[in-house]
């Protein structure tokens, strides 16, 4: 049942009559790394036999695919305009008025860029929550984010919350987290380090919690047909995979770059990036700039990335920052050889020439190492081998989640 319209899902339930009531609180903006572990944690839960109730914002495009069997979605508004422009809640053909405007930036000279002042405002005026009590809120983005201040509103006695970034700023959600949530799950060591240097006071509450992670639908889903429109076009060229956001932090620049030497160096090279986000059109001036249209080609979104990527000759992501880095985990799983920016959470995944290679953020670097691995097909052959080699059900431990929900 669709809570915010009273028609049927057509999904059945899957909660018994003991099972618990978990209400889980995030965005759904991309197809990106946070939206697939939401989800997947969503399934894990159902799969436990809890009644799991995704609460949204109004003005999200939920994206019917990705969510699991048995999940019912309400969507979280505000009472007047004022309050969802304030809270980023507007719905379709709204706007803010300039006195709106000035309020919130007024609010924004108060209480820093992220406006504490803003998301109190429209919290107190929210519309459409569950009803009801739960076991527990899960709060899938704990930063900066009025779906933090959403699941303060859900009656339940316990709240955890995320943190998927090494850079973060909670300025408009801190004292929330701080005075309403039980648990802060980090999805990496560096993520759980840079919350407890920053917020210190939220240390205690912090866990490392790894995104979890189903191998096996990986595999499945990577064998399965691709469009043809979007078969390779150039079968003998080298094939590289990106699976990212087209946004600031994704570095995607670096990577229009470093294709622009390759072709500089007589490389044969087709570079195919999946993902959507606010820098598309910035990205195709540069590719159409620097003439590399053809040999470095924006997909889009698709709702499975994973036949491209098992098929690709090596894994490339060059971001600036990253609290995990789910995609270059799912390049592993499928055993393809990744070269990545040096980065803190990519430490945490590749062995720097045992299983990819980790470079600066250089354009000449990463070229080079791309370069080595097209030329030395016997060297992607043993990253491959050592993939094989780890053992991913052994490194899924949802246990701290299960224990602080009681299951």
């Amino acid at each position: 049942m669709d809570v915010s319209t009273g028609a049927s899902t057509g999904k059945a339930t899957c909660r018994p009559t003991e099972g618990k009531r978990i209400a889980v609180c995030g965005g759904h903006h991309t197809r990106g790394g946070m939206e697939v572990a939401m989800f997947r944690t969503m399934s894990l839960l159902c799969q436990m036999g809890c009644e799991v109730v995704f609460v949204t914002k109004t003005n999200i495009h939920v994206m019917s695919d990705l969510i699991p069997e048995g999940v019912t979605v309400v969507y979280a508004s505000a009472d007047s305009r004022l309050s969802r422009f304030l809270g980023t809640m507007l719905r379709d053909g709204e706007r803010g008025t300039w006195w709106m405007r000035v309020i919130r930036k007024t609010m924004y000279m108060l209480a820093g860029e992220r406006s504490l002042l803003a998301f109190a405002y429209a919290g107190n005026h929210l519309t459409g929550l569950p009803e009801g009590a739960f076991d527990a809120v899960l709060d899938f983005e704990g930063y900066g984010s009025m779906n933090t201040i959403i699941g303060t509103r859900i009656n339940a006695p316990i709240r955890a919350s995320w943190i998927h970034a090494e850079k973060i700023d909670i300025r408009s959600t801190y004292p929330y987290l701080l005075r309403d949530y039980d648990r802060i799950f980090c999805v990496s060591h560096i993520a759980q380090s840079s919350l407890s240097r920053r917020y210190p006071r939220l240390a205690g509450r912090s866990r490392v919690l790894f995104n979890p992670v189903d191998a096996d639908m990986i595999r499945r889903r990577s064998m399965l047909d691709v469009p043809s429109e979007l078969q390779n076009p150039a079968p003998s060229a080298f094939r590289i995979v990106t699976v990212s956001r087209l946004s600031s932090e994704k570095n995607i620049e670096l990577s229009v770059r470093v294709a622009a030497m390759l072709r500089d160096r007589g490389l044969p090279f087709l570079w195919e990036v999946f993902g959507e986000g606010s820098e598309q059109a910035g990205l195709q001036a540069l590719i159409d700039r620097l003439g590399v249209g053809g040999r470095f080609v924006l997909r889009g979104a698709v709702s499975n990335p994973y036949p491209y990527v098992r098929r690709a000759d090596v894994y490339v992501q060059t971001s600036r920052n990253e609290g995990f880095g789910l995609t270059v985990q799912e390049a592993r799983i499928l055993g393809v050889p990744v070269i990545a920016t040096d980065i803190p959470a990519f430490r945490e995944q590749i062995v720097d020439g045992q299983t990819g290679f980790l470079r600066p953020a250089d354009a000449t670097a990463l070229a080079d190492a791309i370069i080595r691995l097209a030329k030395h097909p016997e060297e992607r052959r043993r990253m491959a081998e050592n993939l094989a080699k780890v053992d991913w059900d052994g490194q899924q431990d949802m246990s701290p989640l299960y224990e602080f929900l009681g299951l």
